[in-house]
């Protein structure tokens, strides 16, 4: 896997901070990175509106103000350790065009084309650069908790890109290292621009026949609205135009980004930093660049940058709802090839979970943009910055100090899951559900495992002793020979009844792939199992894919859960018949399922580092109480051709490394375990095998 910068410490303040905010912190926890303050047009739209200063993220009125002050700041945190990363909106703008408000004031647009701002105007109007709807209207809304009305510029517009440009520009002089783009999620919209953009990705995506029936006519340049299907347009070819547009709308965002960012930005600073602020919500197969193909996929980024929404800051076990971010993890490291991630939950009080993560995942922590609670909270909610800064910064500093254990690494995974990344660019969102059942269900078995994308399949298949294909429809015939030859070489396929059904364009095989291996299940078993030779394949022919939904206590919309193991017949089965299939888990371990596991191996150390993560906490409380778990036992299989010289355990709020006794064991498999007991997990630890040759 390609390796990239590492960026392991970070910290977000929404809001420009001062130097007294941030600087202390930056030299106490080592930090690597602070993405701070916004400098897009979101600012610049709010910069002179006494109500609403505070939501454009600088703190001051005016933008001289808030550029002086970042010019005061960022150099103070470079000389500390670390990077300045700003926050960049690259559409989202406050105002009103009818009655002049925000950048539609009638000085308000010239004030900013200045020598000592941001240089000439690339437009005399914002009215020239934003959205527009099909009858030529700008586009706007009102958004609760927003200033005004929260219009759009276009990223199909040359103006607009002008614009965006000289904010980059202003930004890298006051000092910035780089940059994060926000609000990076709009689509096509009805201006001139976006337009003839369409009908070019159209034609190019398109048959005749589809644009036919689609419009009426297969000219599109005599099509006025080709965003919108004719009404006779049957449903196929209209969920048909509507995948493509969305592809469209993808492939644009990711030409503006590259244009404004890419040669732009780093023709003035070829080291810079860049990343976009995108949105994964409870794991679904959709986010601002998902229809991507890969080799588009954060091309040119440093970090990946994933909010989660504020459903993932909330734990009730007593629900089966861990707000865990593992599948994610997973995902991201897979998608992004090892690069240095950043999962956003906006999670107001389980920073040590937070920061625990990061470490189990080989992740970056923490980007709690909010911005460390203030004296004033004290007495409104009863939080203090104590209560932020002494664990985030403990945990910060357990980082920097087991850097050699935390990276360069490789997962040590006896697993790979598949995940389905053409299903998702097709825009097929019940795509995931057998993935995130049956993940949950090797989580709360303490399986170690990875997720690598289904275009990865071929070149990754040799790294893993099982691969478990859930409901991957879309997989070309090359693939299901690696699947063949992967069992043929002695490796356990696991794979449900949809897997293999269609090639990668979609098209169904008259013949499924693996077809020979598909029997049905005996007696009340969930699967049915081939062997061949040494290897062999496990067919589950269906399964209860669809999540249910339900309200969770402290989370205004219902969620989709799956059903808690102890209640659960179906992962109790696959659990058992799983180990039946391939032997026992590289772990075994009394751990109850709320811990999470993750191991790695890392580069520089001859060891296996087992990250243990318990998610039990007093919910009641309105900040982090640990509610600790222990003593566990564990037994883990130990690599071939090295011994373990001993067990360390090590853990944020430790004293010192403890080291464990130890037992070695052979299982009837001829393995090799070791044999070990952790005395108790507060939220994070580590056991680290330290191994020997032979």
């Amino acid at each position: 896997m390609e390796q990239h910068h590492r960026i392991a410490r970070i910290i977000e303040h929404w809001t420009l901070p001062t130097a007294a905010q941030v600087v202390d912190h930056v030299r106490r926890a080592r930090i690597q990175l602070v993405q701070m303050g916004n400098f897009g047009v979101e600012f610049y739209s709010l910069t002179d509106d006494e109500e609403f200063t505070s939501s454009s993220g600088m703190p001051l009125r005016g933008a001289k103000a808030n550029l002086d002050l970042a010019a005061e700041v960022i150099p103070q945190v470079q000389e500390a350790g670390a990077k300045v990363v700003g926050q960049l909106s690259t559409t989202m703008l406050y105002g009103n065009h009818e009655q002049r408000m925000g950048l539609f004031g009638d000085d308000n647009w010239a004030q900013l084309w200045t020598d000592d701002l941001l240089g000439p105007a690339p437009c005399a109007s914002v009215e020239e650069c934003c959205q527009r709807n099909e009858d030529g209207a700008l586009r706007w809304r009102s958004i609760e908790g927003r200033p005004h009305r929260t219009y759009r510029g276009c990223m199909s517009n040359p103006k607009w890109l002008a614009v965006l440009k000289a904010m980059v520009s202003k930004g890298i002089e006051v000092g910035l290292d780089g940059f994060n783009a926000t609000h990076h999620y709009e689509s096509l919209c009805h201006c001139e621009y976006c337009v003839d953009y369409a009908r070019g990705h159209l034609n190019a995506r398109l048959s005749e026949a589809e644009i036919q029936g689609m419009f009426g006519a297969a000219d599109l340049q005599q099509v006025a609205d080709v965003l919108t299907p004719a009404a006779a347009c049957t449903e196929e070819l209209a969920a048909r135009l509507s995948l493509v547009i969305a592809q469209g709308s993808d492939l644009k965002r990711k030409e503006a980004f590259d244009e404004v960012f890419i040669e732009h930005g780093r023709s003035l600073n070829p080291e810079l930093l860049l990343a976009q602020w995108n949105h994964k919500y409870d794991f679904r197969p959709h986010d601002e660049r998902c229809l991507l193909p890969q080799e588009l996929w954060a091309r040119g980024e440093d970090y990946i940058w994933y909010s989660q929404g504020p459903s993932k800051a909330i734990t009730s076990l007593s629900q089966g709802y861990l707000a865990d971010m593992g599948l994610p993890s997973r995902f991201m490291y897979a998608a992004g090839g090892g690069r240095a991630f950043v999962i956003n939950k906006y999670d107001y009080k389980r920073w040590r979970i937070w920061a625990g993560e990061a470490m189990a995942h080989h992740g970056t922590a923490l980007a709690f943009h909010a911005g460390p609670p203030r004296l004033d909270q004290e007495e409104s909610s009863n939080i203090a910055p104590e209560d932020y800064y002494g664990p985030v910064i403990r945990y910060q500093r357990f980082m920097f100090h087991h850097e050699e254990l935390l990276h360069p690494a490789t997962a040590w995974s006896q697993i790979a899951l598949v995940y389905p990344k053409r299903a998702e660019m097709h825009k097929e969102m019940e795509c995931l559900n057998a993935l995130k059942r049956l993940g949950q269900h090797l989580e709360d078995g303490h399986w170690f495992f990875d997720i690598i994308l289904d275009e990865q399949l071929i070149d990754r298949a040799g790294d893993y002793d099982t691969l478990i294909v859930p409901e991957v429809e879309r997989l070309s015939a090359a693939e299901g020979e690696t699947l063949q030859q992967f069992v043929g070489d002695g490796g356990h396929l696991v794979f449900t009844g949809n897997s293999g059904h269609r090639d990668v364009d979609g098209v169904s095989y008259d013949e499924p792939l693996l077809q020979a291996w598909r029997t049905s299940p005996s007696g009340e078993s969930i699967g049915s199992v081939e062997t061949n030779g040494t290897g062999g394949s496990m067919h589950i022919p269906d399964g209860p894919w669809v999540p249910e939904t339900m309200p969770i206590k402290g989370i205004p919309q219902e969620m989709p859960i799956f059903p808690m193991l102890e209640e659960d017949d179906f992962g109790q089965r696959f659990l058992v018949e799983l180990e039946q299939f391939i032997g026992q888990p590289w772990l075994v371990t009394d751990a109850p399922w709320f811990v999470r596991v993750r191991a790695w191996r890392p580069h520089d150390v001859d060891a296996v580092v087992i990250h243990w993560i318990n998610y039990r906490q007093d919910e009641e409380a309105v900040i982090e109480i640990p509610l600790p778990v222990g003593p566990l036992q564990a037994e883990c299989e130990i690599p071939d051709g090295f011994s373990v010289d001993r067990v360390e355990w090590h853990y944020p709020e430790m004293r010192e490394p403890v080291v464990l006794e130890q037992d070695v064991h052979e299982r009837q498999s001829g393995a090799t375990t070791v044999r070990f007991i952790i005395p108790a997990l507060i939220v994070y630890g580590m056991s680290v095998l330290c191994l020997r040759e032979g």
